[in-house]
């Protein structure tokens, strides 16, 4: 067992195969804790990174889950699958495979602020039931389309059937689905044959613990390693916000306190004494409590 304070953010280095689900039951296992939980599933067919917020800070996910995503992806034109990934039923495409140039053109739509539907296969819940087991039970699944942002959306290589792409997008995208409505807007089918998430926010895959080491907890130094402070795992999403002591004093018992150069309303990273305090909401010359993380020997 490797031994942790009871709270932090982690970031894993998720192998293909295991569940979001699995990974978290395997740090619960290597740290004994049960307050565990992620920020942001990733396919069992995928690798790469996979935040992990610990103790009080499981609190934070939604924040951390805002941040900007980024993906290689290996797409094979030519078919469509029953799950859009290569683990699905296949059923090849009769047209022709088009050219780079041809390819180029029809990504272009799929850049920017664009409606997105959730492949059938998801955790999206329809009345209630998650998408993919009513698609496991052969039932008609119609899920709506979001809204959803694409940054980048470009070639990598191309080496007929297979194109390889590089994704930056906004949270709620998925990548199976900018393949599936890729193919068919190429007229040809296209699915996913490899996904890996490169980067959440800050937080990049490379800077993760292997899963194998996480899973046998026997590198103590490797696992701290990938520990990250809130401070930079909310950069690039939200602005940090640093108080004075008698503002950490009152933000810390959950009351507002007196910031400058606060009038509009804005959200924040909040920290004062060195530590992570929480989430505030800024306006009018203070900032009010939103999330309060800072434990009360810091604040007292």
């Amino acid at each position: 067992m490797i031994n942790v304070e009871n709270e932090g953010i982690l970031v894993v280095d998720k192998a293909p195969g295991p569940t979001s689900h699995d990974v978290v039951a395997m740090a619960r296992r290597t740290f004994q804790l049960r307050r565990i939980g992620h920020c942001g599933t990733l396919d069992p067919l995928a690798s790469g990174v996979l935040v992990l917020c610990i103790g009080r800070l499981t609190r934070l996910s939604d924040w951390l889950s805002r941040g900007g995503k980024e993906y290689e992806a290996t797409m094979r034109l030519g078919a469509t699958s029953s799950t859009d990934d290569v683990q699905g039923e296949i059923r090849p495409s009769a047209e022709p495979i088009p050219s780079r140039e041809q390819i180029e053109a029809a990504m272009q739509p799929f850049r920017g602020c664009i409606d997105q539907v959730p492949p059938a296969y998801s955790a999206v819940k329809v009345d209630g039931v998650r998408s993919y087991r009513r698609a496991r039970r052969n039932e008609e699944v119609e899920l709506a389309p979001r809204s959803i942002r694409v940054d980048r959306f470009e070639i990598e290589s191309f080496e007929p059937p297979c194109l390889r792409v590089r994704v930056e997008c906004g949270k709620g995208t998925y990548i199976r689905s900018l393949a599936r409505d890729l193919g068919a807007a190429l007229g040809c089918g296209a699915y996913i044959e490899t996904l890996r998430r490169l980067r959440i926010g800050s937080m990049r895959a490379d800077e993760g613990v292997a899963l194998e080491v996480l899973r046998n907890g026997d590198d103590d130094e490797a696992v701290r390693a990938a520990f990250v402070e809130p401070r930079v795992a909310l950069s690039g999403i939200l602005q940090p916000l640093d108080l004075d002591e008698e503002g950490t004093r009152l933000f810390g018992h959950g009351q507002p306190a007196p910031v400058e150069d606060a009038e509009a309303p804005d959200e924040r990273a909040i920290f004062g004494g060195g530590r992570f305090l929480g989430i505030g909401r800024t306006g009018q010359g203070q900032v009010h409590p939103a999330k309060v993380f800072a434990a009360p020997d810091v604040v007292a």
